[in-house]
């Protein structure tokens, strides 16, 4: 029969616990910051990329963000243009499985 614990060795095991306990929680906030610059710098790189993509067909210097912004929606209005993302989607879904 296992030996039966004080109340002080209860009280130290406790305190040990709490200390992990607080140990993993700062772990785990570090890691969630991590994670969370890791997303905003992919986010980053991937809108200067689209943004680098776009100025090659509509330069900043011949159009204004106002005409860009029209452009762009009329062009995503078309349905030609709505078939073709679908394309290029299952495409893409097809050639990553």
């Amino acid at each position: 029969m296992p030996k039966k614990k004080t109340i002080e060795e209860l009280q130290a095991e406790q305190e040990k616990l709490e200390q992990e306990l607080q140990i993993k929680a700062q772990k785990l906030k570090a890691l969630k910051q991590v994670t969370q610059e890791q997303i905003r710098k992919e986010r980053t790189h991937r809108l200067c990329t689209h943004g680098a993509m776009l100025e090659q067909y509509l330069p900043p210097e011949e159009y204004k963000d106002e005409q860009v912004e029209t452009i762009l929606k009329t062009l995503f209005q078309n349905p030609q243009v709505k078939q073709m993302l679908q394309t290029a989607k299952q495409t893409e879904r097809t050639e990553t499985a």
